[in-house]
C-alpha cells in the first residue's frame, strides 16, 4: 500500500487549479484601455474637424481664383424638396431602365402593369 501513495502523491497536480486565477466577469482592460480608446476618440474628432476647415478653405481658394466647382453628388434617399421636379430626376414614364417604366414590377408587355389584363 505504500507504493499507492508513493504514486499518487508523485503524481503532477493539474495547474493552474480550477480555483486560482481571475474571474472572466472581473477582467477588464482598466485605466489604460478606457485612456487609449478615449485617445484614439479624441484624435479622430480633431482629424475630421481638421479635414473640414481644409475643405472649406480649398473651395473657398477655388471661387476666389474663378476655378469653377462641380456640384456635390448626392446618393441615397431624396430629401425634402427633391421631388420630381429635382434636377437629375427621371423624367415621367422612364423606369430606372430607361425603358418607359417596365421595370416596375408590371407585366411589361407594353400595357398599364396591372395584373389581369
Amino acid at each position: 500500500m505504500s507504493a499507492v501513495w508513493t504514486l499518487l502523491a508523485a503524481a503532477p497536480s493539474p495547474s493552474p487549479s480550477p480555483s486560482q486565477g481571475p474571474d472572466e466577469l472581473q477582467v477588464t482592460p482598466g485605466l489604460a484601455g478606457f485612456v487609449a480608446t478615449f485617445a484614439v476618440a479624441v484624435a479622430c474628432v480633431l482629424l475630421f474637424l481638421s479635414l473640414t476647415r481644409h475643405l472649406r478653405r480649398a473651395q473657398r481658394n477655388a471661387e476666389d481664383q474663378g476655378i469653377p466647382l462641380e456640384e456635390p453628388k448626392h446618393f441615397g434617399l431624396q430629401g425634402p424638396g427633391r421631388g420630381s421636379g429635382a434636377p437629375g430626376a427621371a423624367p415621367d414614364g422612364a423606369g430606372p431602365r430607361g425603358d418607359g417604366g417596365a421595370g416596375d414590377g408590371g407585366t411589361g408587355d407594353g400595357t398599364d402593369g396591372e395584373p389581369g389584363r
